[in-house]
């Protein structure tokens, strides 16, 4: 640094010291912490480059801090800097957990490292690294493509705890990854945090990985297991910040084009991902079969005695389950699912029996004891072709300390019972992302070596950057019977595709809620094409069964099943390309890049492999009360697509609507020219005929399909132990050699004179797998619309003479035959009797073909057709005659920030109608209007509309209009209020929280002083606050609030103060910001001065930080509401206590705040059920409660009775206590209710995590019941004593909760 320079320095410094006095020690603060920031900027430069190794590259910058660059391949660099002296290391994970595979490196060629002027530059074959001496800026360019693939615009900032690094967004870019981010996968101008938020709903997290990528060419890893936040331009546009909790930079960069190559490159770092066992594509059924009670109840659950009962966790004197049903209790029993999947005919693949706390597999008394039993269960299983496996609850190997009933042994349960399904839960993985990643894969170890090399089938949660080698991830627990749930998960699974976790899935219909006959179909179909299914019971409003709601769901949903079973080969082998390719569930730019998939656009539709379009029904447009409805805005690319159901075509390149889909059907199209591997209907894998192959084909131009197959249950695959057979279908007129050359691209044409023959070729197999059956026989279905003129077939070098047959029994029992199906009815499964059977489900004709058993690693198979035809009639176009343009318009009531909806008039002689809009066809709108959603706020935008029929189209028409602003987008809504003073009569305070600016007010008693008073807001959730807007009478009149504090709570009894407002008297906007963003329920407003001694306003609205959800307090299942599935929730986490593994995920329901899940958080939920409390109480909870015992010494076995009484008792409306206990002194037996009146029975005996055993009485009314009063025994708590003992346990964390959740403690 020169003199001058120095100086300079010396005399800013100065000057800002002259300057400080005058400020306050805040501000003071804020400058000097900006003035350190800025000579770090002004004063850091590199200073060399040094080689320290073949791979990596050290800077020392001016301050000697050094950087390092260490690359593991030609295109992958490692950046590493920690200015505490650190050197390169593994990220800290206790315990310790490997994100890393063992050998993350390629080879790479002699670096190349040069200075330049200001520019020191190290090069790779494939890339180029420029660092910016003066600035340290980092630009990094691929020398295959010659372009920038990312560049730095700010220098590295290490804060206390965080590392930001910054780099350039370019207009054109798009982002994608983050791991399960719910309801996104696009994120460009959004931020994405990389944690879990224990949020499973959208908006949510739940498994992040701290990788994403970018359609500029590069994709980025951060080395951590600590939480962080990517901000893909949404908080300044043109910027990437990325962040992550941590002091020291340790992150990957990957070069390369594509989605593809850029993954790989992820995988190369951290692993493959898994390819599930093939009975992990079946459906799977969870729930506890060894720890609850069942009673009869006409308003519970029909069983097979043709009796309802109704289940609890607590002993209600009813028959308790077991897995094995060999307790005269077989109905309630696990093996009682097994035959229930078998007689309903429902395929299904594997059953978890202890999906529940507190479950097990076994009531003996000892571990060994317990998986004897699991065993037995295994057997069962596997005699009809179901696998068996585990929930982890606690730990995966023994602890003395743990009973029985609870006590694991992976190893065990593997090699003796039989276990190959794993699934964890926040019970397990609480601890953090390094635990549950260390314990998949502790199981990815143990699970083949004890397993006879199983393939482990593992599904987990609390994902992160390396978990997809071992597992599949469950997105968490979400509420059924409501079409938000189908919506959010459709781009969830879509975003975990392409962050590198091919392997996603969710309960069907959801854990919780149910009821909903239309959305649980809908569930169920377009989960046939996605990989796994869960079907997650016990929590619901109903059963979780495909067949649960009756027909016709169980006729519809067993159609499904069974047609996800045919497709297993298809799926079986996109699975296996996406270990190492393209995800199962595509984003539509995967197949189609182009603006309008890039973004969200085609959020809700994917493809399924390279020959599915799915479009799911996530919401109803047009339902009528059997759930028949459309489906608007389905994006269908270039090319022909043909409706799956039907055989319609659809020219693409344009968005259709009013796509008619009746329950049954499912909107999926087929691309012209695909080639489908299928199996024979069957129930599960070992029902697969292996003698027999089938293959559905679309002819058009040339197409291939590599069909994968393998042992389907081992590790062996990894080995290369696998068949593949490739496809290919020809119509003549088409070449697939012909191509055009334009620029730097070749373009296949393809086409050429032809007579419209088609020539499929099968060849021969390649390859080999322990099991393999070479022997099969092939069946072909060809879609036509009308009989061929000649089919032959050859088989090796032989011709085969093939014989026409004439029905589908004939076909079925011949070999070398063919058959023209003219209208194949696709309702194959109805149930026997059902109305559903008598639905015929026609779809195009097909030409089907069966070719004698042959050995297929041998023999090619070529199948000629003359006379090829496949042009299904336009079902759309009907109408004839002259067409006027429509006179379109958006109205003013149809203007939103974010969403537009056309109108127009009906025109005569006009089948649909078209719009144009930013350069994309909207077509076969049957309506006369259209919603287009999804748009920018105070933007314009311009449409096209035109009316369609069979002889052609109108003119166009075209109108403008912009969105409007949303200055509310943030407010929250659903405020109450309340104030000290007396309110004028028609001016409550209500009207303040309308969002009526106009036209009401509020207003306090006129002519009485009511200064000053406060106000208490409860915004009904809890939000981090922003600011809030106050709306004064538009003349600055009477009441406008002119002075007064601000203050925030979480429970209107604890106040934190955040400072005065003072406002002008006038008609403007008064805003109040809350500067350190608090999270609070309720905001008090304390009014000092108001004019003429009142208080008024026309409105007054709270927002929330942009961007952040809002909790409603009992939520705990995040699903915006309170209700029962709530109370289920809490009733598994009574006596949760912070520490414990699944604390952090249940935390927010902690509402009391004091580190313990209790009665009075339960009573947030109990009072809003069954109608709610109506009024409030008057009186406040009081008493307390006594505990004894009729003697005090008690030896081995005796029953120890607990008499808990209730003394002087005023409006309890819910109590609970804890009372510790050593387990080896005592075992919980249950509780004997005396008198509680109505109240529900919650009680807990709950093994912390830290080995602490405690037993938590808990009672609660539901809705409006009557309370506690005076003294009274209450019930009595039993034990067994262990050992001889002398009773001394004492209860603590006492609560009484009254209706209006006031607490007394004793």
């Amino acid at each position: 640094m020169n003199d001058s320079i120095k100086k300079l320095k010396q005399k800013r410094v100065l000057l800002l010291a002259l300057t400080l006095p005058l400020l306050s020690p805040l501000t003071m603060q804020g400058i000097q912490k900006t003035d350190v920031c800025l000579e770090i900027q002004q004063d850091k430069k590199i200073v060399r480059a040094k080689q320290i190794n073949p791979t990596t590259v050290e800077l020392l910058f001016s301050d000697n801090q050094r950087m390092t660059f260490d690359f593991y391949g030609e295109n992958i660099f490692r950046i590493f800097q920690d200015n505490n002296g650190g050197i390169i290391r593994d990220p800290e994970a206790k315990p310790e957990a490997q994100i890393l595979v063992d050998n993350p490196r390629k080879p790479i060629a002699p670096l190349t490292v040069k200075e330049d002027g200001n520019i020191i530059s190290i090069s790779t074959k494939d890339i180029k690294l420029e660092l910016d001496k003066n600035t340290s800026l980092l630009k990094v360019t691929n020398l295959k493509t010659n372009t920038v693939a990312l560049e730095e615009v700010k220098p590295v900032v290490f804060e206390k705890g965080k590392t930001i690094l910054t780099l350039k967004e370019n207009p054109g870019e798009y982002f994608y990854g983050g791991g399960v981010q719910n309801g996104r996968f696009s994120h460009k101008g959004k931020a994405i945090s990389i944690e879990n938020q224990n949020s499973w709903t959208d908006g949510g997290v739940a498994s992040p990985t701290p990788y994403y990528w970018s359609t500029n060419g590069y994709g980025f890893m951060w080395y951590t297991f600590s939480p962080g936040k990517y901000d893909f331009g949404a908080a300044e546009k043109g910027t990437v910040k990325l962040s992550h909790d941590t002091d020291y930079l340790d992150a990957f960069y990957m070069v390369n084009e594509g989605a593809v190559p850029l993954l790989n490159d992820f995988y190369q770092l951290t692993g493959n991902p898994v390819l599930l066992p093939k009975f992990g594509f079946y459906q799977g059924h969870l729930n506890a079969y060894n720890r609850d009670y069942w009673v009869e109840d006409e308003k519970g659950i029909l069983f097979e005695d043709g009796k309802r009962y109704k289940e609890s966790q607590k002993d209600n004197g009813g028959v308790k389950e077991s897995l094995n049903g060999e307790k005269n209790n077989y109905q309630f029993s696990a093996r009682a699912v097994i035959d229930r999947y078998k007689s309903h005919d429902m395929p299904f693949g594997w059953l978890l029996p202890n999906d529940g706390y507190g479950a097990g597999y076994g009531q003996t008394e000892t571990l060994d004891g317990n998986i004897q039993n699991l065993k037995n269960l295994a057997d069962y299983a596997h005699q009809n072709g179901v696998e068996i496996g585990l929930w982890t609850q606690s730990d995966l190997h023994p602890k003395p300390e743990v009973s029985a009933l609870l006590q694991r042994d992976i190893v065990k349960e593997v090699r003796d019972a039989g276990v190959r399904v794993l699934k964890t839960d926040v019970a397990w993985v609480g601890a953090g992302y390094s635990f549950g990643l260390n314990g998949v894969a502790d199981v990815g170890h143990i699970m083949p070596y004890y397993g006879n090399n199983a393939r482990p089938f593992i599904i987990s949660l609390d994902g992160w950057a390396g978990t997809q080698r071992y597992a599949g991830i469950w997105s968490g627990d979400q509420t059924g019977g409501q079409w938000e749930y189908i919506r959010f998960h459709i781009p969830t699974y879509i975003g975990s595709g392409l962050s590198g976790q091919p392997n996603i899935t969710s309960d069907m219909d959801g854990i919780f809620g149910g009821k909903n006959l239309a959305m649980n179909t809908r569930d169920f179909q377009w989960k046939t094409w996605t990989p796994m299914e869960l079907n997650m019971d016990g929590w619901g409003s109903n059963e979780k069964y495909p067949h649960a709601l009756g027909e016709p769901a169980t006729s519809i949903n067993r159609w499904y099943l069974k047609l996800k079973s045919e497709l297993m080969p298809y799926a079986y082998s996109i699975a296996k390309e996406a270990v190492d390719g393209k995800p199962m569930i595509r984003a539509m730019f995967l197949e189609y890049p182009n603006p309008y998939t890039y973004g969200k656009a085609t959020e809700y539709q994917f493809m399924y492999g390279p020959y599915f379009l799915v479009a799911p029904i996530y919401q109803e447009t047009q339902a009528d009360e059997k759930g028949n409805d459309i489906r608007d805005g389905i994006y269908l690319p270039e090319g022909v697509w043909v409706d799956y159901f039907t055989g319609e075509r659809y020219e693409g390149n344009c968005v259709i609507n009013n796509f008619a889909s009746p329950l049954w059907k499912l909107p999926v199209f087929v691309k012209s020219g695909a080639i489908i591997p299928m199996t024979n209907p069957n129930n599960n894998v070992s029902e697969i005929n292996k003698g027999l192959r089938i293959y559905e084909f679309y002819p058009a131009g040339y197409s291939s399909f590599t069909e994968y197959d393998d042992d389907g249950l081992t590790e062996a695959y990894k080995l290369g132990e696998g068949t593949t057979t490739l496809i290919e279908s020809e119509v003549d007129g088409y070449d697939p050699t012909l191509t055009l050359v334009l620029g730097n691209k070749t373009i296949p044409v393809g086409k050429k004179e032809g007579k419209n023959n088609v020539t499929i070729t099968i060849h021969p197999t390649e390859g080999n797998f322990n099991g393999f059956v070479k022997e099969k026989a092939t069946e072909l279905r060809i879609n036509v619309t009308e009989m061929p003129k000649k089919v032959a077939a050859k088989v090796g070098k032989n011709k085969v003479k093939l014989a026409e047959v004439h029905s589908m029994t004939e076909f079925s029992k011949g070999e070398n035959v063919y058959f023209y199906d003219a209208a194949p009815n696709l309702n194959k499964f109805a149930t026997p009797g059902s109305e559903f059977e008598k639905v015929t489900i026609t779809k195009n004709p097909q030409l089907l073909v069966k070719l004698a058993s042959t050995d297929i690693t041998a023999d090619e198979i070529t199948l000629n057709i003359e006379g090829y035809n496949f042009n299904t009639a336009n079902t759309h176009k009907v109408a004839t005659g002259t067409l006027t343009a429509p006179n379109g318009q958006v109205a003013a009531e149809n203007v939103e920030a974010y969403t537009l909806k056309p109108t127009w008039n009906k025109v005569s002689n006009a089948d649909y109608y078209e719009i144009e809009f930013n350069n994309m066809l909207y077509t076969t709108i049957k309506n006369t209007e259209l919603l287009f959603d999804g748009l920018e706020a105070e933007t314009d935008y311009t449409f096209k509309l035109r009316a369609v029929n069979k002889d052609g189209h109108s003119d166009w028409n075209t109108f403008s209009t912009k969105t409007k602003s949303n200055p509310l987008e943030f407010a929250i809504q659903g405020i109450r209020g309340e104030v000290t003073a007396e309110v004028q009569e028609g001016f409550e305070v209500f009207r303040l929280f309308d969002f009526a600016e106009l036209g009401d007010m509020f207003h306090t008693k006129y002519r009485k002083n009511a200064i000053p008073f406060d106000m208490i807001i409860d915004l009904r959730t809890v939000n981090q606050l922003d600011k809030f807007h106050y709306l004064s009478r538009q003349d600055g009149g009477n009441g406008t609030m002119l002075r007064g504090f601000v203050s925030y709570s979480m429970d209107k009894e604890n106040w934190t103060p955040v400072d005065s407002f003072r406002f002008e008297r006038n008609g403007d906007v008064k805003v109040f910001e809350f500067k350190d963003k608090p999270k609070a329920r309720y905001i008090k407003l304390n009014v000092t001065e108001g004019v003429g001694n009142y208080g008024s306003g026309r409105e007054l609205y709270v927002f929330k930080v942009p961007g952040t959800e809002s909790y409603l307090p009992g939520d705990i299942n995040n699903d915006k509401k309170i209700d029962s599935n709530d109370l289920t929730s809490y009733m598994n986490y009574t006596g949760l206590r912070k520490g414990d593994s699944d604390f952090d995920y249940v935390s927010a329901g902690d509402i009391n705040q004091n580190n313990l899940i209790d009665a009075y958080d339960i009573s947030v939920v109990a009072t809003q059920l069954d109608g709610g409390i109506e009024e409030q109480g008057t009186e406040k909870a009081a008493g307390t409660i006594e505990i004894s015992t009729p003697k005090q010494t008690y030896n081995k076995d005796e029953i120890v009775e607990v008499k808990v009484t209730g003394k002087d008792l005023k409006a309890v409306n819910a109590l609970s206590f804890a009372l510790p206990y050593d387990q080896q002194d005592y075992d919980f037996v249950g509780v004997e209710p005396l008198n509680l009146k109505a109240m529900e029975n919650l009680t807990y005996d709950r093994l912390h995590t830290n080995g602490q055993k405690a037993l938590y009485p808990t009672f609660v009314n539901l809705g409006d019941k009557e309370t506690l009063e005076g003294t009274t025994d209450l019930f009595i708590l039993k034990l067994k004593a262990k050992r001889k003992v002398k009773f001394s346990l004492k209860a603590i964390d006492g609560l009484l909760i009254d209706k209006d959740l006031n607490m007394c403690k004793f």
